[in-house]
C-alpha cells in the first residue's frame, strides 16, 4: 500500500512537468562572473573580485531550478588585510521567456554564508566572531539559442547577512548585523536538448 501511494505521488508531481516540457527544448546552463561591481566604505585602495558559478536546468515550459555560489575577495585593505565573503550554496528558481531569444528572471537563497574577515581586538575585548545568517541572489539574463548551444549574458545581485559578535572582558556580548552585497556581470553557455 505504501509503495503504491509513493508511486502515485511521484507520478502526480512529475507527470505535469514532463507534459509541459514538450513545448520548447529543455536547457542546461552554466554562468560564471566576468566583472564585479562593489565598494568598500572608507577604503579607496581596495580591489574587489568575485568568483563563483550558477548551474541551472530550465524545463521546456520555462521553469528553471539550480544552484549558485559566489565569493568576493577584497584585497588592499590597509586596516584588515585581505579577506573574503562567500555565499555558500544557494538554491535558485527562475523563469525563462522565449525560445530562440530568451529573457530570464531568477531568485536564489542560501543559509550558510562564510567570511574570513578578522578584526583586531581592541582593549577590553576578548573575542570577535562573524556568523553567517543568509545569502540571496537575484538575476536577470538574456540568451540567444544557436541550435543546440545557447549564448548567455546576465546580471546578478548578491546579498549576504552576517552577525558580528564582540565579547568584552566582563562577559558582555555586543552584536550587530552587517549586510554585504555585490553585483556581477555573468556570461554563460547553455545546452538545449
Amino acid at each position: 500500500m505504501y509503495k503504491k501511494l509513493v508511486t502515485f505521488l511521484v507520478f502526480s508531481l512529475y507527470a505535469p512537468l514532463a507534459a509541459f516540457s514538450a513545448d520548447d527544448p529543455s536547457r542546461a546552463r552554466l554562468y560564471i562572473p566576468v566583472s564585479t561591481d562593489a565598494t568598500v566604505e572608507g577604503c579607496a585602495t581596495c580591489e574587489i573580485k568575485a568568483s563563483g558559478y550558477a548551474l541551472d536546468y530550465v524545463f521546456g515550459f520555462g521553469l528553471g531550478l539550480g544552484v549558485a555560489s559566489s565569493k568576493t575577495t577584497v584585497t588592499g585593505n590597509p586596516n584588515f588585510g585581505d579577506y573574503s565573503f562567500d555565499t555558500g550554496q544557494m538554491i535558485n528558481i527562475g523563469y525563462t521567456f522565449g525560445s530562440d531569444f530568451s529573457f530570464t528572471i531568477g531568485y536564489g537563497m542560501g543559509s550558510s554564508p562564510k567570511s574570513d574577515l578578522k578584526i583586531p581586538l581592541s582593549e577590553g575585548q576578548t573575542k570577535y566572531e562573524i556568523i553567517g545568517k543568509r545569502s540571496t541572489n537575484t538575476f536577470l539574463g538574456l540568451g540567444y539559442n544557436m541550435g543546440s548551444i545557447e549564448i548567455l549574458f546576465g546580471m546578478r545581485n548578491i546579498a549576504t547577512m552576517f552577525y558580528q559578535e564582540m565579547t568584552m572582558a566582563g562577559g558582555a556580548i555586543y552584536s550587530y548585523v552587517a549586510d554585504v552585497d555585490w553585483r556581477t556581470t555573468d556570461i554563460g553557455v547553455g545546452f538545449t536538448f
